[in-house]
């Protein structure tokens, strides 16, 4: 044997093991992450995020998203977000934009290896104020012949009515008070209540700043059928009671107003005075930009 083999042997095997590891070590592997789509557009911002994001197990340090009036964004901008640290999917909100702008978002991702970036998306802003909002104030009691006639877009079409409708029955009698769609036009509204008169479920109180959109939550629907803002029950003996949102303070419904196959979203906002039993149309307002949400009791976007 040659004096010393052993031990070089034993270098050889060490510089050949750690020249390995260092390899593995070294290697740079970036995140990885995709765009939200883009929803919720407005003149000044819209929503978008990031999803689907996989770093190997490692931290990821910051993650959001950045945009520009240029294609492929980076982080190196003022105009992004910051939405914390992690692999969970985030939302951000796209602020500070100009209407009818063309804009590019890209999601990032950032670790200690570098900077990932999502898929690139595009949208454009909506034109400066697409809302109509108008100031109403017509009313109706019951025992009035007719109801008030809404024509939303005054393209001559009654649109919505507004009803009082008294009905009798063993247990005494019952006031309706509610919104009757015309033709294809819809309302938000609970499941139908086969007892009341028509079936009548009762309308859906958005609460100002709400976002009317197609989306519903559990109990709820899109439909052309009546649906009361209030019932007022009358019983034999005299006792009154009420039931639904409406019986205390002006409330926002949510429409949809069909025009040509096209869906543009809406509110209006209806009072009952329990101790006049007359029902007002405050005001109301619709989008004139189709499939496109409006914020409940917005006036302007």
């Amino acid at each position: 044997m040659i004096k010393g083999q052993p031990f070089l042997l034993i270098f050889l095997l060490q510089a050949t093991l750690f020249l390995g590891c260092s390899k593995t070590d070294n290697e740079q592997v970036l995140p990885s992450i995709q765009t939200v789509a883009i929803s919720n557009i407005t003149t000044k911002s819209a929503y978008s995020g990031g999803t689907e994001i996989r770093n190997n197990g490692q931290l990821i340090e910051e993650k959001g998203v950045c945009w520009d009036t240029k294609p492929n964004p980076t982080i190196t901008l003022q105009t992004k977000t910051t939405n914390g640290q992690g692999e969970e999917p985030f939302t951000s909100l796209i602020t500070n934009l100009q209407a009818n702008q063309q804009y590019y978002v890209r999601a990032f991702a950032r670790s200690n290896t570098g900077v990932a970036y999502g898929n690139q998306i595009s949208f454009t802003t909506n034109k400066e104020n697409t809302l109509v909002y108008k100031a109403d104030g017509r009313t109706v009691r019951a025992g009035e012949p007719l109801p008030i006639i809404l024509d939303i877009t005054n393209d001559g079409q009654v649109d919505f009515t507004i009803f009082l409708e008294l009905t009798a029955g063993s247990k005494g009698d019952r006031l309706y008070a509610g919104i009757n769609p015309i033709g294809y036009n819809q309302i938000k509204a609970g499941v139908a209540i086969p007892e009341n008169f028509l079936s009548m479920g009762f309308l859906v109180p958005e609460p100002a700043g709400a976002i009317i959109d197609s989306s519903l939550n559990n109990d709820q629907r899109w439909t052309s059928d009546h649906n009361a803002l209030v019932i007022r029950n009358t019983l034999t003996n005299g006792q009154i009671t009420y039931e639904g949102s409406w019986s205390n303070s002006p409330q926002v419904v949510a429409i949809q107003n069909n025009i040509n196959g096209s869906i543009y979203f809406g509110w209006l906002r209806v009072d009952f005075d329990k101790n006049t039993e007359i029902v007002t149309l405050i005001d109301y307002a619709y989008n004139t930009t189709p499939n496109q949400f409006i914020t409940a009791a917005d006036k302007s976007n």
